[in-house]
């Protein structure tokens, strides 16, 4: 008998201090790649110099020169790492708090990995978290509290249109992702002739993938701007149609990103579900309980927006979304009779279209 799913809602005031944060998250235009660290004088030749001293991905600690002590320039490079402390140390904190709460969060590397794909630009336009971490940010959007530990250690990046990168001299998506100070190397294929499609941080279980829409051949196709190449998938650009800002939670970071509209997100989870292969029942799995959850809770919250994703779902794409809603409403308790009746609604939807 498959589990019932179950959540609840944070607190109002949560609620209200998540939202203000993601307010306050969109304005940064650069993150830090390293902790928000402190100032420290050291001698050198009986003369004081101040350096801000932080500690990279990989722990190591790093003293960024700022001036000689005595020096009346040293002042305003000062003041300027002292603004980027506190700030750093305020969403710091903030996070921490939510953290504590039980909202979403990315790990440390992962979370400096986001930040460095948002310093190069690559979420401002034309690319889209996809996957787990993107289902936690709209969970933490939404306001609801899950006891289950749905955390992963992959970061899905999908492109939706020609991403817009910053001026930076980063030659590829993997110099971006180097930026991060983890080492990144890309995943080999099986078959040495197919251009890799994932990158991996060496010792860790961090793993990248590209993603952009495709067929069902599962093939890969060359991002220009990026220098790489991604997995082509089926119904993907349904998925990617309707971009909206989300936050990731890290440790020291609150980071902008990209992610789907949460009702397309929820019906395209009963679609993909049905493409699993067989070796991937745990995934199908959890395709299936996070739609359930987001059917329930957009029930409660925005029903109409599910119902304008329903009517967008590709003809061709239907029958799998119907096959999956079956095994999602049994997860489905009682008291969710308006979640249950939405998707038993849908073949009727589909037909009268």
């Amino acid at each position: 008998m498959p589990e019932l799913i179950s959540f609840s809602y944070y607190d109002s005031p949560f609620q209200v201090f998540f939202s203000e944060l993601t307010d306050r998250a969109l304005t940064q235009p650069e993150l830090l790649l390293h902790s928000p660290g402190t100032i420290v004088t050291l001698e050198k030749k009986q003369r004081p110099y101040l350096y801000w001293r932080v500690y990279t991905a990989e722990g190591r600690r790093q003293d960024i020169y700022i001036g000689a002590k005595d020096d009346a320039d040293t002042a305003t490079t000062l003041e300027a790492a002292q603004s980027r402390i506190a700030e750093a140390r305020r969403f710091a904190d903030d996070s921490r708090a939510l953290r504590k709460q039980g909202y979403a969060a990315a790990d440390n590397s992962a979370a400096l990995t986001l930040a460095a794909l948002f310093n190069a630009g690559v979420f401002r336009h034309g690319a889209m978290l996809v996957g787990t971490h993107a289902y936690g940010a709209l969970l933490n959007s939404l306001g609801v509290r899950v006891a289950a530990n749905y955390f992963t250690e992959d970061i899905d990046i999908a492109r939706y249109d020609t991403i817009q990168l910053a001026a930076r001299p980063e030659r590829s998506f993997l110099d971006i992702l180097c930026r991060s100070g983890l080492r990144f190397v890309k995943v080999p294929r099986l078959d040495a002739r197919k251009a890799s499609t994932s990158f991996k941080v060496r010792g860790q279980k961090l793993r990248v993938d590209l993603l952009v829409p495709g067929d069902a051949r599962y093939s890969s196709r060359l991002i220009p701007e990026l220098g790489a190449h991604a997995s082509a998938l089926p119904y993907l650009d349904y998925l990617l149609a309707a971009p909206r800002n989300g936050i990731i939670l890290g440790r020291d970071h609150v980071i902008p990103v990209k992610v789907p509209d949460p009702a397309r997100y929820c019906l395209h989870k009963l679609i993909v579900a049905t493409l699993r292969v067989a070796t991937s029942a745990g995934k199908e799995a959890k395709d299936i309980s996070q739609a359930a959850l987001l059917t329930a809770v957009l029930c409660d919250k925005f029903e109409a927006d599910l119902e304008s994703a329903a009517k967008a779902v590709p003809e061709k794409a239907r029958s799998r979304a119907l096959k999956s809603a079956r095994r999602a409403r049994a997860l489905l308790p009682a008291s969710r009779a308006a979640a249950r009746d939405f998707l038993d609604s849908l073949s009727t939807l589909w037909r009268a279209r």
